[in-house]
């Protein structure tokens, strides 16, 4: 072996770097054994690999790529650097360097270097840099104003300096005069204490001063200053703080004891001061006025010695308790006499009053006159109790009155009873002949009601046309009871049905009464006030101008309804308790082209729930948007995935959707927001409305199927033939197709009506352009004639029930 290479192996065992080799295709040859002991790869897992085929990080593509655009130009390369792994889990940063070798004819051979381990270097210096950031924070980010200025001018300033001075940049302030920046008010004083830093090398302390914004606008600051060393050079470090704002409300409190002193002497309200034994020391103010009682009356002496009408000596000793533990007490109101027999009210307040050290030291307030207050209130609470309309106890006292009478029933097991009462077509009578004509029907029935009830009995006036009877000791036989009841009624609706003058002409009027009976058992006012109302509904769905009887079958009814609107708001929650079944439909040649979804719940205690018991409930308390949407939303993911399998991608899907859903603003956008979404195509996807959509609202739902058909979306109407439809709205639809109702479909080889009312739909969907399919297909006669009269789309149970989406998918594969 040559003696050089002797010594450079030698060199190699002695340093830390390590040797490589590699060949003409940048493999690795040789890798000596020095490789780092930390490293997770042996020299020999090296052996035949190009760098960057082996494990690493820390070098992105593009370093790679000039990396390579070096070797490749045969180039030599210095501290490439990057990490490979290391045994214990982490990474080690390695540089590597490297120089091309040729042969002894000049050709090139490949690539021999060295690497380091430069793991603790890099340690350093993210240290160093950490350390760095941190100091830079500090100081950029110090609330304090930070001036480092040398020979007289500016050459550091802070983000917080930059704020106070209101410059922009630190460009406006660096190299400008320090002596600039200083109100010439203290510009002597500051420029001494500056002067003495440069000379005496002393830090300066705080005192305040006023600078100069760059706009020339003054600030107050408190400022102070020492020596460093900044650029290698003396210089002075100014720190200063706003104080402009403490400084305002400096002022701004002087201001206002001087206001609080001219407004003590010109308000009506009196200021009061207490010694800790709380007799009154001082008084300015409105006393005489408010109290009838001179100062001279009150000093030295405590409130429970003044005289006052409406205090006990139980209440004096209460308001003592709160003085002796120095407690805030308001508005404790106080009548006073005053020496000509007039009354006084009086309001006062207090807080206690404490010594630096928090010695207690006594009391000090406001009294305030609020003899015109009483007087109002206390008449106001006359007119809050009574309907201002009709003069009747309103749903105020009608509620105090109850809990009297239910109290009264249960305590000597007495029977009673409530109406309620609500006049018919009130609101048409409003809108046609005015409010105040409806003002003069409410008068005239608040006095007819009057005439049918005894005078122990209440009539009231909730608001609007209901009225309220109650009646009190009634026959303590249950059935007598309501019999009685009934009688009043009869009597009442009788009464009420009597022609009216109104606006000069004659006009009728009848109540619609639900009425339920208070027995021993308490009940709530708001119970018996939501049975009668219960009752009331149920006699305005009898045909109105009638009485019904509250009963437990309808409060269960409603009780039912109230649990499972509950239980459908949990389960839409999340939607897990919520499935998609999928109908197909079928052409004349058999072959599905598609499939409508319909909604299941699978409720965990109910069951399996069906569309028919849940979506009316849907669509009374506004439950049917967020369903619909969830309904929205897995149907276009479900297309998304029948889109990516060639024997399902063929197929539509329709949806149906309520009028709610298509009256809201944003129904248009939930529809592009659902299918961006998810990815599905538009073009498969159809949305089924029914006709009573129709019903309100056309041109506003025309224009919203216009946009939707612009995005490729189809339309069918659903149960056509049994809603209310116009032709001339009807032509202007985007509609695809029209559904024969299953209703039609179920006779149609019976029913000579239905048969050609199927016909009929038929002649008119061709006519319009549109493909016509029929519901409810259950027979095989059924689907011949309906093919014969030009119907080739079908939908029912001849071909298969709705269905979960296994079945269904599995279902179109087999066909």
């Amino acid at each position: 072996m040559p003696a050089s290479e002797v010594r450079f192996r030698a060199l190699i065992e002695l340093t830390s770097d390590w040797y490589w080799e590699q060949d003409a295709q940048y493999r690795f040859v040789h890798v000596s054994d020095t490789i780092p002991s930390s490293f997770r790869l042996k020299a020999t897992d090296f052996i035949g690999h190009a760098s960057w085929e082996l494990p690493h990080a820390g070098v992105t593509q593009d370093q790679w790529m000039s990396l390579r655009a070096l070797l490749d130009a045969r180039h030599a390369f210095h501290e490439f650097e990057m990490q490979r792994p290391a045994k214990d889990g982490g990474w080690v940063w390695i540089s590597v360097s490297g120089v091309p070798t040729m042969d002894a004819q000049g050709a090139f051979k490949g690539y021999c270097g060295v690497g380091r381990d430069i793991t603790q270097r890099k340690l350093a210096e993210q240290h160093l840099r950490d350390s760095q950031n941190q100091y830079q924070e500090l100081v950029q980010w110090a609330p304090l104003g930070l001036c480092v200025h040398h020979n007289g001018r500016i050459v550091y300033v802070n983000p917080a300096a930059m704020r106070m001075w209101g410059a922009a940049t630190a460009t406006e302030l660096q190299g400008t005069r320090f002596q600039s920046r200083i109100h010439p008010q203290f510009l002597q004083s500051e420029g001494a204490r500056i002067q003495a830093i440069v000379d005496k090398g002393q830090h300066a302390p705080v005192r305040q001063a006023k600078y100069l914004r760059v706009d020339d606008r003054a600030i107050d600051v408190e400022t102070q200053g020492m020596p460093i060393v900044y650029g290698g050079a003396p210089a002075v470090l100014i720190s200063f703080q706003d104080i402009s704002a403490r400084k305002q409300t400096e002022t701004t409190l002087r201001d206002s004891e001087d206001r609080f002193r001219i407004l003590t002497q010109l308000s009506s309200d009196w200021y009061w001061e207490q010694d800790v034994q709380h007799r009154f020391v001082m008084l300015s103010g409105a006393v005489t006025a408010s109290t009838g009682l001179s100062t001279l009356d009150c000093i030295g002496k405590t409130h429970w010695e003044l005289p006052s009408l409406n205090l006990t000596q139980q209440d004096w000793a209460r308001h003592r308790q709160v003085l002796e533990s120095h407690q805030e007490f308001r508005d404790l109101e106080i009548r006073w006499p005053d020496a000509a027999g007039r009354m006084h009210w009086s309001s006062v307040s207090g807080a206690p009053m404490f010594s630096a050290t928090g010695v207690f030291r006594g009391y000090r307030g406001v009294g305030r006159d609020v003899t015109a207050q009483k007087l109002a209130a206390e008449q106001i609470h006359r007119l809050a109790f009574y309907d201002a309309l009709t003069g009747l106890p309103n749903r105020r006292l009608l509620q105090e009155q109850l809990k009297k009478t239910l109290q009264l029933n249960s305590r000597h097991r007495l029977r009673g009873a409530l109406l309620f009462i609500d006049l018919d077509n009130f609101k048409t009578l409003n809108d046609t002949l005015g409010h105040d004509v409806g003002d003069v029907l409410l008068q005239q029935v608040a006095g007819r009601l009057g005439t049918c009830v005894r005078e122990t009995d209440t009539v009231a006036r909730l608001g609007g046309d209901e009225f309220v009877v109650v009646l009190d000791d009634l026959s303590e036989d249950a059935l007598d009871a309501a019999s009685q009841a009934e009688a009043i009624g009869k009597k009442i609706l009788s009464t009420l049905n009597a022609p009216y003058r109104l606006a000069g002409r004659e006009h009728r009027s009848s109540p619609s009464i639900g009425i339920t009976l208070m027995g021993e058992s308490v009940q709530s006012v708001d119970d018996l006030l939501k049975q009668a109302d219960l009752a009331m509904y149920q006699a305005k769905a009898a045909g109105r101008n009638t009485l019904r009887f509250f009963d437990v079958a309808m409060q269960s009814e409603v009780d039912s309804r109230v649990a499972m609107e509950s239980d459908l708001r949990d389960g839409l929650q999340g939607g897990e308790e919520l499935e998609l079944h999928f109908q197909p439909m079928v052409d004349v040649q058999g072959r599905i082209i598609g499939a409508e979804a319909l909604v299941r719940w699978q409720q965990p205690e109910r069951g399996l729930v069906m569309p028919a018991d849940f979506i009316p409930l849907a669509e009374t308390t506004g439950l049917i948007l967020p369903l619909g949407k969830w309904v929205l939303n897995t149907a276009c993911n479900q297309l998304a995935l029948w889109a990516q399998d060639p024997r399902m991608a063929h197929l539509t899907l329709a949806v149906n959707v309520s009028a709610r859903e298509l009256r809201e603003p944003d129904f248009v956008a939930q529809v592009a927001k659902a299918l961006q979404r998810s990815g599905a195509s538009a073009q498969r996807l159809r949305l089924e409305l029914t006709e009573t959509v129709l019903v309100h609202h056309v041109e506003d739902i025309i224009v919203k199927m216009g946009e939707l058909r612009q995005l490729g979306v189809g339309f069918s109407l659903d149960d056509f033939g049994t809603g209310y439809s116009s032709l001339s709205y009807l032509k202007q639809l985007p509609l695809d197709l029209l559904k024969i109702d299953h209703s039609f479909v179920r006779d149609v080889l019976n029913d000579p009506n239905d048969a050609a009312i199927a016909r009929t739909i038929v002649g008119l969907g061709k006519s319009l352009g549109l493909s016509v399919v029929a519901e409810g297909v259950e027979t095989q006669a059924q689907r011949d004639f309906l093919a014969d009269i030009g119907c080739f789309i079908y939908q029912g149970f001849l071909f298969a029930d709705p269905m979960p989406i296994e079945d269904f998918n599995a279902f179109v594969i087999q066909a």
